[in-house]
């Protein structure tokens, strides 16, 4: 006869555990996941977060990334050398290679104030002038730039461009805290006029209300229109202008006068600042 070898624990054999109980625990282990899923399955997640460049952000459009303010601005990494590539997205917003070289940035977010934005990461932009502003600035003596930490507002003025001339009010574009000033412009401002659109940038910034406020601005085949409507009336409001007083213009650099470097050098600061008012006006005067 064989004995059963005594249980451990006081010799009293453990049930085992029974079918039920296994599938209350797996049915509650479940109930644990779906509780502190953080995504609903029905919701569609945005494809730069399925990318894995953002951590979270759930799609709003259905995947109508042409209507997606936030899909345009994550794009803009893709014209950075070196940066990620992403699909050539359905809005074709580019310009023919032969227009000038300011019209080719439409992948930059514009405001009607003449500064531009361009998106580096959801957490980082980029802040400069566009190429009709600088036209205007010449013989620049200094651009005074607010300090890191200091929060800019958006439609606010936040730096000032400062001529031999003419003083010019910067408006930004969006509301955020600078992160970095762009201090090459401190011995060198004439990045300013020269390189507006890569080495004269301003400042970079934190954004508080990225993707409300890039609503408010001009993107692509719009802001193209814009910028081409706003080049001629500043021509033609110069040009009228010089026209018109040019009797007061002073002598010439043949009679000893000073050089002149643009037009902007040939207007008083009241004329300037009717220039840049013309500029920066929702509709077009129409005389």
């Amino acid at each position: 006869m064989f004995l059963a070898a005594p249980a451990c624990g006081g010799g009293q054999k453990q049930p085992e555990p029974s079918w039920r109980h296994m599938k209350q625990k797996k049915d509650e282990l479940a109930m644990r996941k779906k509780e502190f899923h953080m995504i609903p399955e029905e919701e569609m997640k945005c494809i730069w977060m399925t990318a894995g460049l953002i951590s979270y952000k759930l799609c709003t459009h259905d995947y109508r990334c042409e209507d997606c303010v936030f899909d345009q601005a994550m794009r803009n990494e893709a014209a950075v050398p070196g940066g990620k590539t992403a699909p050539q997205p359905a809005h074709d917003s580019g310009t023919p290679s032969s227009e000038p070289a300011p019209q080719a940035k439409a992948a930059l977010f514009y405001h009607r104030n003449h500064c531009w934005a361009k998106v580096e990461n959801p957490d980082e932009v980029r802040i400069g002038i566009d190429g009709i502003l600088a036209k205007l600035v010449l013989q620049i003596k200094t651009v005074v730039l607010p300090q890191e930490g200091e929060v800019v507002t958006q439609g606010q003025c936040f730096a000032h461009i400062i001529q031999e001339k003419h003083i010019l009010q910067l408006i930004s574009p969006l509301t955020g805290a600078v992160h970095l000033a762009n201090q090459r412009l401190k011995k060198n401002p004439h990045l300013l006029a020269h390189d507006p659109w890569e080495e004269g940038w301003l400042v970079t910034i934190q954004p508080e209300n990225l993707e409300h406020e890039l609503k408010t601005l001009l993107f692509g085949r719009k802001a193209m229109a814009w910028y081409q409507e706003k080049e001629q009336v500043v021509a033609q409001a110069g040009a009228a202008m010089l026209s018109s007083g040019g009797e007061s213009l002073g002598k010439t650099l043949q009679d000893g006068g000073e050089q002149i470097t643009g037009f902007a050098d040939m207007l008083s600061s009241e004329q300037f600042d009717r220039i840049i008012e013309l500029s920066s006006r929702t509709e077009d005067p129409s005389a």
